[in-house]
């Protein structure tokens, strides 16, 4: 009985840490940015650019309620990338582009954002109206950002800065624009749970046939 109760407890102490570290990495305990943090990274990205205006990017920040942010996206390829400021970018726009997702992706993943979808457009847009010249994409994409502070994290760093002229060299239109999710057909949250939940039970349930195997044992003359 004690070495099934240790088994049990190291299960369960394993199991619920390692859901509390997936849901601080997805961000279920961080807060909307503060006066001081908007102020930083509002000065940190009139420092990279300068020429531009910023009073877009403070609404944005000051509105922040804490809840992930989905970009959508829309994207249409050059047919080859362009040079930006003298540099560049290979034979394939898609060449260019992964030269700024192999930076992108890699820094949104350490900070619990991701890709929820990505796909190449099959055909032109079949519905438009109340904008120019958007008939023509080559793929869509949404990315889920953990926190608005993830995104000024991002925005605001100099590298990405300048894998940013990768981006421009190989997009010759995009659009993208922030959203909260208000209905989803599925969740990481949800899937890391039970897939922590049903482990923890299958382990548990392993620990209590090994019991029941021993005090069989133990009971035969």
């Amino acid at each position: 009985m004690r070495r099934q109760k240790k088994f049990t407890l190291t299960n369960w102490g394993v199991d619920i840490p390692l859901l509390l570290l997936f849901l601080i990495w997805h961000g279920a305990f961080e807060g909307p940015l503060s006066s001081d943090e908007v102020e930083r990274y509002l000065a940190q990205y009139q420092e990279l650019h300068p020429k531009e205006d910023s009073s877009a990017f403070r609404r944005f920040l000051e509105e922040d309620d804490g809840r992930p942010v989905v970009m959508v996206n829309a994207i249409q390829l050059y047919d080859s990338p362009i040079a930006v400021n003298g540099k560049e970018y290979g034979d394939t726009s898609q060449q260019a582009l992964s030269e700024y997702t192999g930076f992108v992706i890699p820094f949104l993943l350490r900070r619990g954002s991701y890709p929820i979808f990505s796909g190449n457009a099959v055909f032109g847009a079949l519905e438009v109206w109340g904008i120019e010249n958007a008939e023509r994409w080559s793929s869509g994409a949404l990315m889920r950002y953990r926190s608005r502070r993830v995104m000024s994290e991002m925005i605001t760093n100099p590298v990405f800065a300048q894998f940013h002229d990768a981006k421009l060299a190989s997009m010759e239109k995009t659009f993208a624009f922030p959203t909260t999710i208000v209905l989803a057909t599925g969740s990481l949250t949800l899937v890391v749970f039970l897939g922590l939940l049903a482990l923890a039970l299958g382990i548990q349930l392993l620990i209590a046939r090994f019991a029941t195997g021993t005090k069989t044992d133990s009971g035969k003359p």
